[in-house]
């Protein structure tokens, strides 16, 4: 039996009887439009953020349930407790400002304790006294909501429920009966789950950026435009308005579109990226930095792929000229050329655009570096540069 129709049960007094299920007729438009619902319900990670995901499940309900609009309200930091695409923000804040208080609805959904409900659930004989009262003539009929109906849920670690309405510019219609009900029942866990994930992935969120926040090493997290997420002091402190900033935009830059790369290569797989770093050295008069880019995981912000991008000072440079690394290791001048570039976390492609030679000469010059200066990867280039 569904739970919208235990809770009709419930307001007519009626006995309650186990072996009793709704039947809802489902042609193959409705099967979609179903599990489109239900797989937006359960995906508020998927979207770019909380007002995405309301507005996405807001569409995506309408259409399966018959409704004209809809508004969610759901009380979570740094944003609007009541969201709408289809109401102007006035009509919004009018609500939570004055009419919320007195809304009829809302009180009889907290008396009751309802999680399933529609006008007639909610007033039933009363319903007379309803269309008498303030919010339904000062606040429904001007702004067309002639029928509503709606799913209505605790949430742990918030002060109050999670509610989605439906609105009709009409009254009495099939779709916000007992068919309405019966798809809000359905739907019922998913908008249980999907709050809750939305909620516990938003208090992750801010315990993360107060961790960042915390560390003396520089940190940014990027999307793969580029764009900034969030940045911790410490970053600001090195790079912003600093001698450096120039130098640590191009790093970032280079490192983001090398693991977009990578991206693109293994289809945004998260799991298979894990693990996937790029280096880039900033060497100035005074100093020394190390760029480095990884990937962050779903877990941490999200399905959408995140780079963290960490930037260390490692030392003041001493580097050796031009005649103490051909004397100490034998370099020739296009390979001193070669080697400041990989000091630098040049890719190949980059050394040959750089230099004038092809990706197959750079190559090569790399090959004979790491020999001559025996080394065994790039990153311990720079320290023999410096005569580390």
């Amino acid at each position: 039996m569904t739970h919208a129709s235990r809770e009709w049960r419930k307001i007519k007094n009626e006995p309650v009887r186990e072996t009793e299920s709704p039947q809802v007729p489902l042609n193959p438009r409705a099967q979609t439009a179903l599990q489109s619902a239900l797989a937006v319900l359960l995906s508020p990670l998927d979207a770019v953020d909380a007002n995405a995901w309301r507005g996405d499940v807001a569409r995506t309900l309408c259409d399966l349930l018959g409704a004209d609009k809809a508004s969610f309200e759901l009380e979570m930091p740094k944003i609007s407790q009541m969201y709408s695409e289809d109401y102007p923000q006035t009509t919004l804040d009018a609500y939570m400002q004055h009419y919320r208080e007195i809304d009829l609805g809302r009180i009889q959904r907290e008396k009751l304790g309802l999680e399933v409900w529609n006008r007639q659930l909610l007033h039933g004989r009363a319903l007379p006294e309803f269309y008498k009262s303030e919010i339904h003539n000062d606040f429904m009929v001007p702004n067309g909501i002639r029928d509503s109906m709606g799913l209505t849920v605790e949430v742990p670690g918030l002060a109050t429920p999670a509610t989605l309405f439906f609105h009709k510019e009409r009254t009495a219609t099939t779709q916000f009966g007992v068919r309405g009900l019966a798809f809000l029942g359905l739907l019922l866990p998913a908008f249980k789950a999907g709050v809750r994930d939305l909620v516990r992935y938003s208090h992750q969120r801010v315990s993360l950026s107060s961790h960042l926040d915390s560390l003396i090493e520089g940190i940014r997290i990027v999307d793969l435009d580029g764009r900034a997420i969030h940045q911790n002091p410490s970053f600001t402190a090195v790079v912003t308005g600093t001698p450096i900033e120039a130098e640590a935009e191009a790093a970032i830059a280079g490192i983001v579109a090398e693991l977009g790369t990578l991206t693109r290569d293994r289809h945004g797989n998260v799991m298979a990226l894990a693990g996937a770093q790029v280096r880039r050295e900033i060497v100035t008069p005074t100093a020394s930095y190390e760029v480095r880019g990884s990937f962050l995981g779903r877990e941490l912000l999200g399905t959408e792929v995140r780079v963290a991008i960490s930037l260390q000072r490692i030392a003041t440079p001493t580097g050796l000229s031009d005649e103490a690394l051909q004397k100490r290791f034998g370099l020739s001048d296009r390979e001193i050329q070669v080697a400041r570039c990989l000091a630098r976390g040049e890719s190949t492609k980059e050394i040959a655009l750089s230099c004038g030679m092809s990706p197959h000469t750079a190559r090569r010059h790399t090959e004979k570096i790491f020999v001559k200066m025996g080394v065994r990867n790039r990153s311990q280039i720079g320290p023999r540069l410096r005569g580390e």
